[in-house]
């Protein structure tokens, strides 16, 4: 496999792009297939959030939520799959509360499908995006913002958390842009298939213009 070097062209054209897909991924909210999709894919996060870890080492363990994440990015674009997972961050903390709600990991679950609609939301999966969308969530939702939630939480001292928190972000960073890699690709190859299968359900009845009409 060939790693395209990404060129200034590249980036420039991304930054165009944006406008796009933030206003196709809002069109998702109109298409009532779209949430029922979204849910699925709310409940797996949840799972995945609450039972689900690889231990690597005794002191190095890798969460797996972050690819369900990945996937309502991928499929739903920044909006929706923005609002599934501040909402499912949200039921997470209901079902299996972890010390005292902070709006600020809420936040993070948020922008962490923002960057990952940003980058695969009608686009191809490639290892490239896998890369830099992967280091983009791990340098400054995962080391930076949470850390400073960490660090208004505990009252502990920004910088000594983010040295003991770094190491174990940038460890675990190939195996995690590994997984997305393989795992978006996988998902963007049965998409069609899903897709079809799917078509059948039909949208909920405008009930106002109805009245309307009436």
């Amino acid at each position: 496999m060939i790693l395209k070097k990404p060129c200034m062209k590249d980036f420039v054209q991304f930054f165009r792009d944006l406008p796009g897909i933030f206003c196709g991924s809002a069109r998702e909210l109109a298409h009532f297939p779209n949430m029922v999709g979204a849910g699925m894919l709310l409940a797996i996060s949840i799972v995945l959030s609450t039972s689900v870890t690889i231990t690597i080492t005794p002191t190095l363990k890798l969460g797996v939520a972050y690819l369900a994440t990945a996937m309502l990015g991928m499929i739903f674009g920044p909006v929706l799959g923005g609002l599934t997972a501040g909402l499912g961050d949200l039921i997470k903390f209901m079902i299996k509360p972890d010390g005292m709600f902070f709006p600020g990991f809420t936040l993070n679950a948020i922008l962490g499908a923002v960057v990952y609609g940003m980058f695969f939301y009608k686009n191809h999966v490639t290892l490239t995006r896998a890369i830099i969308s992967k280091i983009v969530v791990n340098l400054f939702l995962n080391i930076g913002l949470n850390t400073l939630w960490l660090s208004i939480l505990t009252g502990d001292g920004y910088i000594l958390l983010l040295v003991s928190r770094a190491w174990k972000n940038i460890a675990l960073l190939p195996i995690e842009i590994t997984l997305l890699f393989v795992v978006l690709r996988t998902v963007a190859s049965l998409l069609p298939k899903i897709n079809q299968r799917y078509a059948h359900i039909p949208q909920p009845k405008n009930r106002s213009k109805e009245k309307l009409k009436l």
